[in-house]
């Protein structure tokens, strides 16, 4: 009784150890983002830019009083998914360690900031975590944990535009792995899987039953964004404007920029007559009101255009396109600094909280850290990230070839978080641009499952 109360409480006492850069900040950490997060559910509306799946799970939790309900349930939720991969890569693993491990990647990861943002990040890297016990360890599992892990992991792809290509390449490669590592392989005395006994011939049923768990949510977050695009624009897409993101990417990497001067005015594009304009950077290009791309009609109306653009680059500098998509994931593989983004944000987040929320709430905001230019990492504390991270994917370097060798299915989690990194750089890098935090957002993974799987090795046969 005593160890049932302990793993039920584990959970949230490992939420509220990953709460404290809000507790610090004195209010829930904002993006410039946010701020139409927060606004698509309230107004009933559904932007061109992000899906409105975040904003829905928004609005029951804040009930536009308090947003501070919002990053407790994703605190929550960040430790029940590392409290599920620790039970099923190491099982018997006690509360106490469990609680220590989660104090260190509060303190030496980026994690905690995630939780604590108004902002579907945190999901990513818990999506790669959900996706690997679905996939590789899902007898392990409750069946109401599998399923709610399914639900969960739709949700959290369906929230940001990028995390589904990411999501449909990690499914294949799990599936594979799955294939390779199957945690009930027979294996050598000099390679047990050690802490794990064979599971049982209804266990391995189960486990080839439920494959399809890891493609499930996948499929059911496509039918989501198509549903709401058909709903809300009129199109059954998973992206209806997502090509201008792409077209602000091969503007800004040379290629695009030089088709519409070789072919403007001639082509008849909105964009041509904007040529003399364009802002220094992809960014301003895409969130600037003054901008070409407001300038030329708005996204959406340029959007009609932007596929022929792009046809008409790749068609005349596929080389050049594919050198910048490369030269532009290694720079993002490269980029994982903490603290991108934790400036104050007037313009975009301070109206929508002064107009929908009441006084006392508008009070907490604005004496915030963050909203007084006060809110950064403290320089030691960013060095630790970066060297957490590092250390952990050397550790799972140095960790996956023994757990091949033993059969571990620790081995799947390794293959996979070290997978995450480049394609997850060669999305949001090649894709929108390289930004530090896309690749903050997966960088805690590789120390926080390096952990575990030495931990699960460790463990006497």
């Amino acid at each position: 009784m005593a160890t049932d109360r302990a793993a039920v409480l584990s959970v949230p006492a490992a939420a509220a150890m990953l709460l404290w850069p809000a507790l610090w900040n004195g209010y829930p950490i904002v993006f410039a983002d946010t701020g139409t997060y927060l606004s698509q559910a309230i107004h009933r509306y559904a932007g061109w830019d992000r899906p409105v799946f975040y904003s829905l799970f928004m609005l029951p939790l804040h009930a536009t009083v308090t947003t501070w309900p919002v990053i407790v349930v994703q605190a929550l939720l960040a430790a029940w998914v590392l409290r599920l991969a620790c039970r099923a890569l190491a099982p018997g693993l006690s509360e106490t360690v469990f609680l220590a491990l989660v104090a260190a990647v509060s303190l030496g990861t980026w994690l905690p900031w995630l939780a604590c943002t108004l902002m579907p990040d945190v999901f990513t890297p818990l999506l790669v975590l959900a996706l690997c016990l679905l996939a590789l360890v899902p007898e392990r599992l409750r069946r109401w944990e599998r399923v709610t892990l399914a639900g969960l992991a739709s949700f959290m792809i369906a929230c940001q535009l990028s995390s589904l290509p990411l999501a449909a390449t990690l499914a294949g490669l799990l599936l594979v792995l799955r294939r390779v590592v199957p945690p009930w392989r027979p294996v050598t005395t000099a390679g047990r899987n050690p802490g794990h006994p064979p599971p049982t011939v209804e266990a391995r049923m189960a486990g080839r039953r439920i494959w399809h768990l890891t493609l499930l949510p996948v499929g059911l977050a496509i039918l989501a964004l198509c549903a709401v695009n058909l709903a809300a624009h009129g199109r059954f897409a998973i992206a209806p404007f997502g090509n201008v993101f792409l077209l602000a990417r091969v503007l800004y990497d040379g290629p695009g920029l030089a088709v519409l001067r070789r072919d403007c005015p001639a082509a008849g594009w909105r964009l041509c007559g904007f040529l003399d304009r364009m802002p220094p950077t992809s960014d301003d290009f895409l969130w600037e009101p003054d901008s070409p791309l407001y300038l030329a009609g708005g996204p959406k109306a340029v959007s009609r255009e932007a596929g022929a653009i792009i046809a008409a680059t790749i068609a005349a500098d596929a080389a050049g396109v594919a050198r910048a998509a490369l030269a532009n994931t290694l720079a993002q593989l490269a980029r994982f600094a903490s603290g991108d983004g934790l400036g104050p944000w007037p313009i975009q987040v301070t109206p929508w909280i002064a107009r929908d929320f009441p006084p006392a709430e508008r009070a907490a905001y604005a004496t915030a850290r963050q909203q007084r230019g006060r809110l950064a990492v403290p320089p030691v504390l960013a060095k630790v990230h970066r060297a957490a991270a590092l250390a952990g994917v050397a550790a799972c370097l140095l960790l996956l070839p023994v757990a091949l060798r033993r059969r571990a299915a620790c081995a799947g989690f390794l293959a996979a978080v070290l997978s995450v990194l480049p394609v997850g750089a060669a999305i949001t890098g090649a894709l929108s641009g390289p930004h530090d935090r896309y690749q903050a957002r997966v960088m805690w993974l590789p120390p926080f499952v390096a952990a575990v799987s030495l931990l699960s090795l460790r463990r006497p046969p």
